[in-house]
């Protein structure tokens, strides 16, 4: 059993050691990493050609950015509602390889005004005709872009690391089905081997899933729309500081009732609650004798 596990852990520090003998090579933002980063630069560009796939074009060594975009769009009241759901029509229609609906949501507030929010990932290519055209579709519903915003994260290191731990731990399997395949022995021997393989298989499945979910941010970014209604705008004139004032007086007026009602509210079982105890305090306490009560005189009126 100790020779066993001797060769597990020798195997285990050669297959992780393979990697890191590699020279080092120039990252495009000056940092270093192993040969790995062009081959997985290799394979982004293979998975986005792909197939089902956005057509995206990596170079080798180029940094893998991840995108998110952010908009907020302002429209009419009875605008808000079409507007939103034209341009989750119009990432449905483009299909799941071009652009994937995540998340819609619509809300009527207070009035007539409405919000809505749209979440969804698109390829590159589309994204640009989407943002290209986001503008003539808010001016063509009698609104505006109000808000606009980017931003970019760098997976390269997080998938270079990613697929050279991959890399190790696959031969590393490959090693361990070759001696559980060729060494016959003690039954122990063979659980504590399979045992070490199917550790090994999950992390292979664990370092995959990484890997699609880390690419697929890379080929595709995420897009957030906030879309809300301008509503109506108070006039402005000479006697609108006078309206404000008045609106302000009824609202404290009305804040102060309301407060008013729930302290009331508050209170009331409170009150309650301590006159019963009061009352049956005072009904279970005799009369007080007092003991310097002066007595009625005798004999008067006789």
């Amino acid at each position: 059993m100790r020779f066993l596990t001797m060769g597990l852990a020798v195997l285990a520090l050669a297959a992780c050691s393979g990697p890191s003998e590699r020279s080092p090579v120039e990252f495009a933002d000056g940092g270093k990493s192993s040969p790995a980063s062009e081959t997985v630069a290799a394979d982004a560009a293979a998975v986005a050609q792909s197939p089902g796939s956005p057509s995206v074009a990596v170079p080798a060594g180029a940094p893998m950015l991840a995108y998110s975009y952010r908009f907020g769009l302002e429209a009419p009241a009875g605008q808000v509602r079409t507007l939103a759901a034209r341009h989750e029509a119009a990432c449905s229609a483009a299909g799941p390889t071009l652009c994937q609906v995540t998340s819609s949501s619509v809300r009527d507030l207070h009035g007539d005004r409405q919000m809505a929010t749209l979440e969804f990932r698109a390829a590159p290519a589309w994204l640009k005709r989407f943002r290209d055209g986001l503008a003539g579709d808010a001016k063509a519903a009698g609104g505006r872009i109000s808000s606009s915003g980017v931003e970019s994260e760098d997976l390269s290191r997080e998938i270079v690391d990613t697929e050279a731990r991959l890399r190790a731990t696959t031969t590393l399997r490959d090693r361990l089905q070759a001696l559980l395949a060729s060494r016959p022995g003690k039954l122990s021997d063979l659980v504590e081997i399979e045992r070490e393989l199917a550790r090994v298989q999950g992390d292979i499945d664990s370092a995959q899933s990484q890997l699609t979910v880390m690419r697929g941010r890379v080929q595709m970014s995420a897009v957030t729309i906030q879309y809300e209604s301008a509503g109506l705008a108070a006039p402005r004139g000479m006697w609108s500081p006078l309206v404000g004032a008045v609106t302000d007086f009824l609202g404290i007026i009305v804040f102060t009732l309301a407060a008013m009602v729930r302290l009331v509210a508050w209170l009331a079982p409170w009150v309650a609650l301590g006159a019963g105890l009061w009352w049956l305090f005072r009904k279970r306490l005799p009369a007080p004798r007092w003991p310097f009560r002066r007595k009625a005189p005798t004999g008067e009126g006789e």
